[in-house]
C-alpha cells in the first residue's frame, strides 16, 4: 500500500484503526455516544456541541427579530459559526520529497469518501484516504434514509420507479430538469439517474445490508429500526469502511487536508495534510485526487457569497462534523469554476440558537429541534398563519417525505426570513396525537438503537430544557410578554392566538390550509412558549463545477487535470436557485444518497480515466 519515501522512517498509518476498533470505539470520537463537554481536542472531530452546550463564544444578538427595523436582513453572528472565510486556498508547489505515495488520494472518509476509496481500490488503484475526524462516517452516518427515485434492485422487485414504472433514466432526467427549471447540466443529471440505483446495489455487494423503506422512495440498512430515523446510515458507512480497509485502503485519520499540490503543467499531483493536527505531510497522488469532504454548511462567508437564500433563511445547520468548506476553497485556489449557485437543502425547524448567542450547528435530534417541528400555531412577523406540512405517511408516503423540505421553504421565506411557533403549558399532552413520522419523531430512552445517540439527546426533554435555559425557547407568564420578547409588534401575537383559539373552540380551522381537528389545541394555559425558527440547513448544493465524469472544470472551461470531486464538494446536483434541493430531499437521491453515488462515480471515473486510459 502507500509507501513512505522520505527516508525518515515514519510508519504507514493504515493500522491507525481496524474494523474491530471501529466497532469497539463506536461513535465516541464523533460525539455520537458521549455526553462530556466539548474540549479543544474534540473540536476537530466535529464535537463542539455534542453535549448540547455552547462550545464557542458568541455575542448575543443586538435585536430579537430576524431583521433590522428597516426590513433589511440582519446578519448572523459570525462567532457562532465554525468558519467564516471565503478566500481561495492556493495550491502548494511540488516538494523536493514526498511523505506518502499512492495512485489516488481521497480527501474525506464520510459517505462519499468511503465509497470513492472502496471503488477505486476495488478497481485496482493504490489508495490513501485522509480524514480530519478520528473515525470514518462523517455526517453521512447521521442520516436516516437514502432517497432514490428508481433503478435500485429492491424497487424493481416492487415494480416501483418514478415518474413511472418501468424505470427509465431519461424520463427521470426529463422530469428532474423541469423541476430544476433547466438550470442543471442534463448530462450530469442523467448519469446520476443511470448510476444511482447501481451504486446502492454495489454497496450491497460490498457488505451493506439494505432494505427497502416503509416508503419505496428510500432504502435504509436492514438492522435499523423501523419506527424512527436515528443514525441509520452508520451501519452503511461502517460496512463501507470495513470493505475499504479489508481491501487495502490506507486510512489517515485526524489528518485534515490543507492544500492541493499542483505541478508546473497545472496538474493536481497531491495533497498536503496536517497529520495529527501537528505536522504537515505531502501525499503524492500519481493519478488523481478526489475531493469528497462535504460542503460548507458551517462557513458563514461562503454561505453569504454563494447561497444567499440559505444565509438569510436558515437559522441553523445540523451537520456538526466539518462542513467548513476547505475542499471547496482548495478547488477555487486552483481555478475551479462554481456550479449550483444559490442552491441548498434544508429541513424544517431550524431553531435560532445563534441569535441568542448559541452555536450555529446542532445535532438534528436535539430535543428542541424535534419539538419545533411539530404542528404548533405558526405565524410570520405580521401575524399571518403559516401552513404546516404533515409527515405522517398515510396514503402517500412520498408526500410525507417531501413535507420535510417543503415546510423548510415555508419557514424560510416569510418577511424577515423567520417564523414563530407558539404553544402553552399543555404542549407535552399533544405530541402523541400529532404522530409525526420520519425524523420528526421525538427521541426517548426506550427507542431501538438509542445507544447510537449522544447520551444528552436520548431524552428529548434535555434539549428542550437547554433551550429554555438559554432563552431560545422563551417561556413567559403572559402572551403580551412573549410577544414583546419575540420581537413582534404589539398585537401581532395576541390577535393571532385569539383567532386560533376561536377555531379550536369551534373544532374546525378556518385557515386556508386547515389543521386537522385533532391538532386544534387552544393556547390558554400559562406559561406560554415561543421560539423563532427558520430552515435547518443540511446540504450546500453550490460547489465546484464538474462534468459527467466527476472531473473538476476550471473557469476557462477546461478540465483541471488530475482533480475529481464528489458531492457536496461539487455543485450542480439540482441546478441553481433552489431553496431545498427538490425534487426529493436534496436531489434525485437525497443528500446521503447523493454523497454515496458521487463517491462511487468518482472512484470509477478516476480509475477508468487516469489508470485504464478511458477503458471501462
Amino acid at each position: 500500500m502507500a509507501e513512505n519515501i522520505t527516508g525518515t522512517g515514519a510508519l504507514s498509518r493504515r493500522d491507525f484503526l481496524t474494523g474491530s476498533a471501529v466497532a469497539a470505539a463506536g461513535a465516541a470520537m464523533l460525539g455520537l455516544a458521549a455526553a462530556e463537554p466539548a474540549v479543544a481536542a474534540e473540536v476537530r472531530s466535529g464535537n463542539w456541541a455534542a453535549d448540547g452546550s455552547a462550545a464557542v463564544t458568541a455575542e448575543p444578538s443586538a435585536a430579537t427579530n430576524a431583521t433590522a427595523a428597516d426590513g433589511t436582513y440582519r446578519e448572523h453572528n459570525a462567532s457562532s459559526f465554525p468558519a467564516d472565510d471565503a478566500t481561495p486556498i492556493p495550491p502548494r508547489a511540488v516538494p523536493a520529497r514526498w511523505d506518502y505515495e499512492c495512485d489516488i488520494c481521497v480527501v474525506g472518509a464520510g459517505g462519499g469518501g468511503l465509497n470513492a476509496a472502496a471503488r477505486a481500490v476495488q478497481l485496482g488503484a493504490d489508495v490513501i484516504c485522509v480524514e480530519a475526524m478520528g473515525l470514518p462516517g462523517g455526517n453521512a452516518q447521521e442520516a436516516g434514509m437514502c432517497g432514490i427515485l428508481g433503478g435500485y434492485s429492491g424497487q424493481e422487485e416492487k415494480k416501483f420507479a418514478f415518474p413511472s414504472y418501468p424505470f427509465d433514466p431519461k424520463a427521470l432526467t426529463d422530469w428532474a430538469m423541469d423541476e430544476y427549471h433547466y438550470a442543471a447540466d442534463p448530462k450530469l443529471i442523467y448519469r446520476l439517474a443511470c448510476e444511482g440505483g447501481k451504486s446502492l446495489d454495489w454497496m450491497a455487494d460490498c457488505g451493506v445490508h439494505w432494505r427497502l423503506g416503509e416508503v419505496p422512495v428510500y432504502v435504509a440498512p436492514k438492522r435499523s429500526t423501523l419506527d424512527h430515523h436515528v443514525l441509520k446510515m452508520k451501519d452503511a458507512t461502517d460496512a463501507m469502511y470495513d470493505y475499504g480497509y479489508a481491501h487495502g485502503v490506507d486510512f489517515h485519520f485526524q489528518s485534515p487536508a490543507v492544500a492541493l499540490v499542483q505541478d508546473d503543467d497545472g496538474r493536481i499531483v497531491g495533497v498536503v495534510v496536517n497529520e495529527d493536527y501537528e505536522t504537515e505531510r505531502y501525499i503524492r497522488a500519481d493519478r488523481a485526487v478526489i475531493l469528497t469532504a462535504g460542503g460548507f454548511c458551517n462557513n458563514k462567508a461562503l454561505l453569504d457569497k454563494y447561497i444567499p437564500t440559505a444565509a438569510m433563511g436558515c437559522a441553523s445547520s445540523y451537520l456538526t462534523a466539518g462542513e467548513r468548506g476547505e475542499c471547496f476553497r482548495m478547488g477555487l485556489g486552483v481555478g475551479a469554476d462554481v456550479s449550483g449557485f444559490n442552491s441548498s437543502a434544508s429541513f424544517d425547524g431550524g431553531v435560532d440558537w445563534q441569535a441568542e448567542g448559541g452555536t450555529w450547528a446542532r445535532f438534528l435530534y436535539d430535543g428542541m429541534t424535534q419539538l419545533s417541528r411539530q404542528p404548533w400555531l405558526t405565524i410570520d412577523r405580521c401575524g399571518n398563519r403559516l401552513r404546516y406540512m404533515d409527515s405522517r405517511v398515510a396514503e402517500d408516503g412520498a408526500n410525507a417525505i417531501y413535507a420535510l423540505g417543503d415546510l423548510a421553504t415555508i419557514q424560510m421565506t416569510p418577511p424577515g426570513h423567520r417564523s414563530y411557533i407558539v404553544f402553552d403549558a399543555n404542549y407535552e399532552d399533544h405530541l402523541a396525537g400529532f404522530a409525526q413520522e420520519h425524523c420528526r419523531k421525538l427521541l426517548t430512552p426506550d427507542l431501538e438503537q438509542i445507544e447510537k445517540v449522544p447520551e444528552h439527546y436520548r431524552d428529548w426533554h434535555h434539549g428542550v430544557q437547554d433551550a429554555i435555559d438559554a432563552d431560545v425557547l422563551k417561556r413567559r407568564d403572559s402572551l403580551e410578554e412573549l410577544e414583546r420578547d419575540l420581537g413582534l409588534a404589539e398585537g401581532v401575537l395576541t390577535e393571532a392566538v385569539a383567532k386560533w383559539n376561536d377555531a379550536c373552540e369551534r373544532g374546525e380551522d378556518d385557515f386556508l390550509y386547515p389543521m386537522p381537528a385533532e391538532w386544534l389545541h387552544p393556547i390558554v394555559e400559562p406559561p406560554f412558549y415561543g421560539c423563532r425558527i427558520g430552515g435547518n440547513l443540511y446540504g450546500t448544493k453550490a460547489g465546484l463545477l464538474i462534468n459527467d465524469q466527476m472531473q473538476v472544470v476550471g473557469t476557462d472551461g477546461r478540465v483541471i487535470p488530475g482533480l475529481y470531486a464528489g458531492w457536496h464538494t461539487a455543485g450542480g446536483a439540482c441546478g441553481e436557485n433552489s431553496y431545498i434541493g427538490d425534487p426529493i430531499l436534496g436531489s434525485l437521491m437525497g443528500d446521503v444518497g447523493l454523497a454515496f453515488c458521487g463517491g462511487y462515480l468518482c472512484g470509477t471515473s478516476a480509475v477508468e480515466n487516469e489508470i485504464n486510459g478511458g477503458q471501462a
